[in-house]
């Protein structure tokens, strides 16, 4: 299982967190947004990272990707997980998906989210239990729920 560590995003890490996110989201959002524009994007980014939920994932001591979890009331929403693709397909993102369920399982609180639906990691949520509960107009919004608690 793949080794890493999370810390607090500052604004020295923007451009780097900005780069991983259209390299690793960048088709899909085109294909569901159509094409990215420079000034709208860096502007929402700038807007996700002054939220303060922003994670950096670091393996070893280099920035491999961002992380956003909002823990609400009654879920833990996996806002964001964008892994850099030299980071990509060595069990990172599924390292980091396991430990946010059992944390879930913990809190007993469903992990809740939206995938594109050409997007690969939709396999990799099914795989760990996650289930399909709706669809919006770009997104397929996917539920898990903690072991032996049905909640919707």
């Amino acid at each position: 299982m793949a080794t890493y560590q999370l810390r607090s995003a500052t604004p020295d890490d923007s451009d780097i967190l900005f780069r991983i996110h259209r390299a690793s989201m960048g088709e899909y959002l085109e294909q569901a947004f159509g094409p990215w524009t420079e000034d709208f994007d860096r502007e929402q980014h700038e807007q996700w990272l002054s939220a303060g939920r922003a994670q950096v994932i670091l393996v070893g001591d280099e920035i491999a990707g961002a992380l956003d979890v909002e823990w609400q009331a009654d879920a833990a929403l996996l806002n964001r997980i964008g892994i850099d693709p030299t980071f990509q397909g060595r069990g990172l993102g599924t390292a980091i998906v396991r430990d946010l369920l059992r944390e879930c399982g913990e809190r007993q609180l469903p992990a809740r989210l939206h995938v594109f639906p050409h997007n690969p990691a939709r396999h990799l949520y099914e795989r760990l239990g996650f289930r399909e509960t709706g669809r919006d107009a770009a997104s397929i919004v996917m539920q898990w729920d903690p072991p032996g608690i049905l909640l919707s």
